[in-house]
């Protein structure tokens, strides 16, 4: 599991304890097999990885999964199975995977089809996309789908990608790196750097193979934010782990500090006085996890999906999760405070060592790994204490009970809390905007809740509206079938059931032959590759957590 990579350090001794206590946790779960807050059944789990809208200029929209309306896409904004995006003329935007970066250009429709710890598959049914991969996992790959092909990508590269307006044909350029693309009757083409292969049907045989002559506007750029990707990346994986995804943004707005309680600390050079954590921004309901928070600073997405904040010496300062060690995705660190159903919704972050409790279904492994991934061992509490403290309160959570006995260091903290009108909190409003100046006394005995007891989802909790001056966003190309190689995730499926006039699925798996001979220029070579093989086992310390469903505790009012 990954809990053992962050418990490296410990002694010999602690380690016994530690996986003693961590073996009893998965024999617990595995013995649960009807619970109503996911037991030990790991197929109820939201994946591990998501993607950060990282950029995005001119006109961008976004249809989350399950809507059937384009809304706004805002930077921060994360994106997972079944989500959409459509861009307009001179529109550009970027996705950070954290091992890969994707970009569209404009005239561009792309959806994701599958996205968890080992798959990044998307679909592209028209535009321009670039995709570079900077690492890889044993046995992960990359695919983007389109109407012509599916290209694999299973080792780090940069590709261009091309489908033009009407659909027919599709442009494969690898400028570093090499895939292998996937046509009908298994047909298959291993495709090298330094070439661009344009193939007019899914047969791949009426192909045209070209030198590179040369890059446009659009390369320029992409090469540019990988540049700049690469140079504010390096300085902090010492301090974060490289899995953490929009990490690449806290050296450009903050510094890292070491603190004799607590480690490695980030803090933010770019705020207001009286500025806190989870109070510039919104909220919005992204299926399965549901109330998600979307951050208005350019760097606000690393330090509230992973890791803690701590109030330190006058200022806030957010802990990074444990190094060596791939953090679970959390819709937001935060603690909910009840006021009752229809009344404001408050909330403040967790403090360093605090457990967090998922408002989404979740089994032991996950709820284990979620908080041990982001929770960074410090001199003034031991891992024995914390695996502990994860036990006790999986207790309450799997028996829907409101947790009790936990002293939150940062619920009296200087602007800790903060609270808005129900309507706005789901509605997708300016938390600024909206907040609420309550009395303390209010707040004094509120229990700390699930966030499913004070608001229910609105049509209107998905994603801000556009603006009204927007172009309408016909994105024709969601209506064509692409190929793939790889099935899509489920919820793609039963998302893509509530569009009107669309099929269950406009994705269309190929008849891959593991040991099909690939063709390059003709020539036939043995396949090296299995793209339909089962995942390879993960590496030593990670969990598996499948890829599931959506599940929505509760139907929009």
């Amino acid at each position: 599991m990954r809990v053992l990579n962050a418990f490296q350090s410990c002694s010999r001794g602690w380690r016994i304890l530690l996986t003693a206590l961590l073996l009893s946790c998965a024999g617990f779960a595995l013995a649960q097999t009807d619970d109503s807050q996911g037991g030990g059944d790991n197929t109820s789990d939201p994946p591990a990885r998501v993607a950060r809208l990282s950029y995005a200029s001119g006109d961008l929209g976004l249809m989350p999964s399950g809507s059937t309306d384009w809304s706004a896409a805002d930077v921060n904004r994360p994106l997972t199975n079944g989500d959409k995006l459509s861009s307009g003329p001179d529109a550009r935007a970027e996705l950070d995977l954290g091992g890969a970066s994707l970009r569209i250009s404009g005239r561009s429709d792309i959806g994701v089809l599958n996205l968890n710890d080992q798959i990044g598959q998307f679909e592209l049914t028209q535009g321009t996309l670039n995709i570079t991969v900077r690492n890889l996992d044993q046995g992960a790959t990359y695919e983007i789908d389109t109407p012509t092909l599916a290209l694999v990508i299973n080792q780090p590269g940069t590709f261009r990608v091309e489908v033009g307006a009407n659909g027919n044909g599709t442009t494969v350029t690898p400028f570093d790196g090499g895939g292998i693309v996937y046509g009908e009757n298994n047909a298959q083409r291993e495709v090298f750097s330094g070439r661009s292969y344009q193939f007019g049907d899914s047969s791949l045989n009426n192909m045209t193979v070209s030198e590179i002559q040369g890059r446009d506007e659009f390369d320029a750029w992409c090469n540019d934010r990988d540049a700049q990707y690469a140079n504010t990346t390096a300085s902090s994986t010492q301090y974060v782990p490289s899995d953490v995804v929009g990490s690449q943004d806290l050296n450009q707005y903050g510094q890292f500090q070491q603190d004799e309680d607590y480690g490695t600390v980030w803090y933010p050079t770019t705020v207001v006085a009286g500025w806190a954590p989870y109070r510039y921004g919104h909220w919005v309901w992204i299926g399965p996890w549901g109330w998600t928070w979307v951050d208005a600073s350019p760097w606000g997405f690393a330090p509230y999906h992973y890791g803690r904040w701590a109030f330190v010496r006058g200022r806030w300062g957010w802990i990074p999760c444990p190094p060596r060690v791939r953090p679970v995705y959390a819709p937001a660190l935060v603690a909910f405070v009840g006021i009752g159903r229809g009344g404001p919704v408050g909330w403040f972050p967790l403090g360093p060592h605090e457990v967090y409790n998922p408002w989404y279904r979740a089994s032991r492994n996950y709820y284990t790994n979620v908080n041990v991934t982001n929770i960074r061992i410090t001199r003034n509490i031991s891992q024995v204490t914390v695996i502990n403290n994860i036990h006790n309160q999986y207790n309450f959570y799997r028996e829907g009970r409101p947790i009790t006995g936990v002293n939150y260091v940062n619920r009296d903290a200087p602007h800790a809390f903060t609270a808005v009108p129900a309507q706005a909190f789901a509605s997708a409003r300016s938390v600024q905007n909206n907040q609420l100046h309550l009395d303390p006394k209010q707040l004094a005995n509120a229990p700390v809740v699930s966030p499913a007891t004070l608001q229910r989802p609105l049509p209107t909790s998905f994603a801000p509206p556009r603006t009204g001056n927007a172009r309408p966003l016909p994105a024709a190309g969601f209506n064509r079938q692409v190929v793939a190689v790889r099935p899509p995730a489920p919820a793609v499926a039963a998302a893509a059931a509530v569009h009107a006039g669309q099929p269950a699925s406009n994705v269309r798996v190929l008849n891959v032959q593991p040991n099909a001979p690939r063709v390059v220029s003709g020539r036939s070579f043995p396949n090296r590759m299995e793209p339909a093989q089962p995942q390879a086992p993960p590496r030593p310390g990670a969990a598996t957590l499948p890829q599931v469903p959506h599940f929505a505790p509760a139907q929009p009012a």
